[in-house]
């Protein structure tokens, strides 16, 4: 707790602090990467390539070490006598090298993790399917080709800058099997505080373990039940990766889960009351008759649950 406390203090000190880039320098010395700061960006290291990230980014630094192969394997990076970069740090179009599609990000792209999605169930034609937190489209985008021109795929996301991008990524790619909803998913229907800075950490403010320089907006939000009456759909799949609400989210949906047999691809790095919510996720869902598991073999941790029957 007491450490939890200084990275806390620490992250308070915001990006330009010189406790929090010797923190953060020290950090990525102990995993093999050295840091620099310059007026508006983070440069960071390892052997031949370089990740550069903006300022505001820098609550993000330890999962971007975490991550930094993943990312340099799922995005094209530019090259320069055999020096690889990834530049994160302002908006641009970044390609996937598995596929060759391109999109629009403010930031930080989605990392391709699909495999770690449909690890359990691959959604099919005609499914309907839900992406909470979709953040740009990329996996949006990604699900809509699956379930074809019969199924449908509903996009949550309640930041207005990653939906501004979602929006413009769904039209880049002609898609028009995707709902786009700027509602966040939560325990319960109403609006509540949510920290917007158009990253892949955006989130509500009750769930964020660190908070950074985000503008915190009033947003509306929809329990699990009351956005399937909303739209008239109850989803087949559901892919869920937004930021340590899913606790609520789920424990707050006891009965519907038990009367509709939903499959489930949780991201569950997150924290929440001192414990990763994989636990908390792997403790409920048996009660509600759904197998569950939990692994990092994807790069992260990653949370599946599909009706026993």
């Amino acid at each position: 707790m007491l450490f939890q406390g200084l990275k806390s203090y620490l992250v308070s000190l915001g990006p330009k602090n010189v406790l929090t880039r010797a923190a953060l320098q020290a950090h990525g010395r102990a995993h093999g990467f050295s840091l620099d700061f310059s007026a508006t960006t983070i440069s960071l290291r390892k052997k031949n390539r370089e990740m550069i990230l903006g300022n505001a980014q820098y609550v993000q630094v330890p999962i971007m070490m975490e991550c930094y192969e993943l990312f340099f394997d799922t995005i094209e990076p530019s090259v320069s006598n055999g020096h690889e970069v990834l530049n994160f740090s302002k908006p641009a179009l970044q390609t996937y090298k598995k596929n060759g599609l391109a999109f629009y990000f403010p930031s930080v792209p989605e990392d391709d993790v699909m495999d770690a999605y449909i690890h359990w169930y691959s959604p099919k034609p005609g499914d309907v399917v839900w992406d909470a937190g979709a953040h740009a489209g990329a996996t949006t985008v990604f699900l809509s080709q699956m379930v074809g021109a019969t199924g449908k795929v509903y996009a949550f996301e309640p930041d207005e800058c990653n939906y501004e991008y979602l929006t413009r990524n769904l039209a880049l790619h002609h898609v028009n099997n995707v709902v786009s909803v700027s509602f966040a998913l939560d325990g319960s229907t109403g609006s509540v505080a949510f920290q917007v800075d158009g990253t892949m950490a955006a989130g509500i403010r009750d769930y964020l373990i660190y908070r950074g320089d985000g503008q915190t907006k009033m947003v509306p939000t929809l329990s699990f039940a009351d956005a399937c009456e909303k739209f008239g759909q109850v989803p087949s799949y559901v892919k869920m990766d937004i930021e340590g609400a899913e606790i609520a989210v789920i424990s707050k949906s006891e009965e519907f889960l038990k009367k509709h047999r939903i499959h489930f691809a949780i991201e569950t790095y997150h924290r929440v009351g001192g414990e990763y919510t994989y636990k908390a996720l792997e403790r409920f869902f048996p009660t509600v008759g759904y197998d569950v598991e939990s692994s990092d073999r994807f790069g992260q941790m990653f949370t599946w649950a599909r009706p026993l029957d």
